[in-house]
């Protein structure tokens, strides 16, 4: 199904609502646990809270910080943000102390919506948010918030009061070229970026997710994945609205969980990342494993396995917050093997570049490289670190900072992060290859691969495993099963075990802590392994 028609003028989130409630005003648009709101519901409660919103002071262009767990709330504060010509700012529920503080002083956020159990974290930080005035605080029945204490001068106040406000039809004028939210990478390498997107940029990549996808007006979306990230909201709720679907949003992802509360809301199409195909495969079989309506699983890489046992397609894509569904394969075209898709021509240009930006022949690896071909459809800059804007943007391309090339037919194959490559023995090793081969071993759940400190000025290679519940593997299997598998300069030198990898909520794997190099489990060094004078060493 071709993603519907949206002129560039249209590609505002609040247009977008207000063309659904005119087609399916009493469709289910959002579900969470029991609560349910219409399209016309959700429109009406967004009015009330962002009249509300705009008499305390939020106008277009003030941010909005949201701290909220998967709700309903949460989106009726992005909707009325979005109404407003408002920049609202979601905040990873992990993040407290200067991670916390640094992401909303960056952000100049004056308003902040919060979650009633994080209060004494943002009152621990107030001291660096001098632009902050006022807090309204999300109260759940049955969970009791910690003591906070806030400055007189920043007003406090609930959210269900934003609630009773008048519902009368929000005027501000928003055009698709004003900024729609400020979502921050991750900052693995550095102080984390604000990626500064605009309504078009961000309703962009729903379209072409849309695309991706073949969704349609008789989908109905599940998505387990934490609504502060791009994929639950910019590629979940906003294409549901673009296309009058149903979307079904869950607390958190569980496997054991996840097909039972994708059956129970008659999913068609679910949500998840990479590392959740390998999860579901590891659940034991069931004789409902095909017992639904699911026909595609967003996102991970094709499995053959994962597609025979459980009916559904996995959607491959390449893509970042900075820019959008940057490469996939139509689904009326074949897949290749490994490969993350075809360029994404109706939106960008991409090219495999080299050190100097010159492009790499065909099966060379380079950065990724991307610029848009409509106004918009990319992130505006770097919010307030125009330095780091200028350098992403060099020679007038976005540079991804991932790895990958393009084969001869033009179908593009990702790597690794760069940052996550490692050279051994004057070889490249990307991680993400290697860990796609540890992941079929069946007693291994888990695993991320990591570089560690050689002597000889390069990487040794270190995999972090976590084995299947109930199952015994040892580093001795696991290495033969590494040789009969990999490149002898793949195989790594030490393996540890622990019970679980630190991740975010959204389920990405947090290699810097990995490469700290504190060891939480027991770890063995591969006995056949001996550096080139022939010494043995630990990581």
């Amino acid at each position: 199904m071709a993603a519907p028609n949206l002129p560039l003028q249209q590609r505002t989130v609040g247009q977008v609502l207000a063309a659904a409630v005119a087609r399916v005003p009493d469709k289910l648009f959002l579900a969470h646990g029991e609560q349910r709101l219409t399209y016309r519901q959700l429109d009406q409660v967004t009015n009330r809270v962002g009249n509300a919103l705009a008499a305390l002071g939020l106008a277009k262009s003030s941010k909005m910080g949201l701290m909220v767990p998967n709700s309903l709330e949460f989106l009726t504060a992005m909707f009325a943000s979005a109404k407003l010509g408002a920049i609202y700012v979601p905040m990873n529920l992990d993040y407290k102390g200067d991670i916390l503080g640094y992401q909303l002083a960056k952000a100049d956020v004056s308003h902040m919506v919060i979650d009633a159990r994080y209060l004494d974290r943002l009152a621990a930080v107030q001291g660096a948010l001098p632009k902050l005035t006022h807090v309204i605080v999300r109260r759940e029945p049955g969970i009791e918030a910690p003591a906070a204490s806030f400055d007189p001068r920043i007003v406090l106040l609930d959210f269900a009061t934003l609630e009773q406000a008048s519902d009368r039809a929000i005027e501000a004028e928003v055009a698709f070229d004003d900024l729609f939210l400020i979502s921050f990478t991750s900052g693995t390498t550095g102080p984390s970026k604000g990626v500064l997107a605009t309504h078009c940029h961000v309703l962009t990549f729903s379209l072409d997710w849309i695309e991706a996808n073949g969704y349609g007006p008789d989908d109905v979306l599940y998505t387990p994945l934490p609504l502060f990230h791009a994929i639950a909201t910019w590629l979940g709720v906003l294409p549901t609205a673009i296309c009058g679907a149903t979307a079904y949003i869950a607390d958190r992802f569980s496997a054991s969980r996840f097909w039972d509360e994708a059956r129970a809301c008659d999913a068609t199409v679910v949500h998840g990342i990479f590392a959740i195909v390998p999860m579901l495969l590891k659940q034991p079989p069931s004789p409902l494993d095909r017992q639904h309506r699911v026909r595609v699983f967003y996102i991970g890489q094709q499995n053959d396995e994962f597609e025979a046992r459980f009916g559904a397609r996995v959607v491959e894509v390449y893509g970042a917050t900075e820019t959008g569904i940057v490469t996939f394969t139509p689904l009326d075209q074949v897949r290749r093997k490994g490969s993350c898709g075809l360029a994404n021509g109706r939106s960008y240009e991409v090219k495999i570049l080299d050190e100097q930006d010159n492009e790499c022949p065909p099966g060379v690896p380079g950065e990724i490289c991307v610029r848009p071909r409509q106004p918009y459809s990319m992130m505006r800059e770097y919010y307030n670190m125009p330095a780091e804007t200028v350098a992403a943007f060099r020679n007038l391309w976005f540079h991804t900072g991932d790895s990958g090339r393009m084969d001869a037919d033009g179908y593009f194959y990702f790597v690794d992060r760069k940052k996550d490559a490692m050279r051994r023995r004057g070889e490249n090793i990307s991680s993400f290859e290697l860990e796609s081969v540890f992941y079929k071993h069946p007693k291994v759940m888990e695993c991320a691969a990591v570089a560690v400190p050689s002597p000889l000025g390069e990487d040794e290679v270190k995999i972090v495993v976590v084995p299947r519940e109930g199952e015994a593997v040892t580093a001795a299997e696991l290495w033969d099963f590494c040789r009969a598998l990999m490149p002898a300069f793949w195989v790594p030198r030490y393996i540890e075990f622990r019970n679980s990898l630190p991740k975010t909520p959204n389920q990405k794997v947090q290699k810097y802590l990995l490469r700290q190099g504190v060891e939480q489990g027991e770890v063995f060094e591969d006995p056949k392994a001996r550096d080139m004078k022939g010494e043995r060493r630990r990581a």
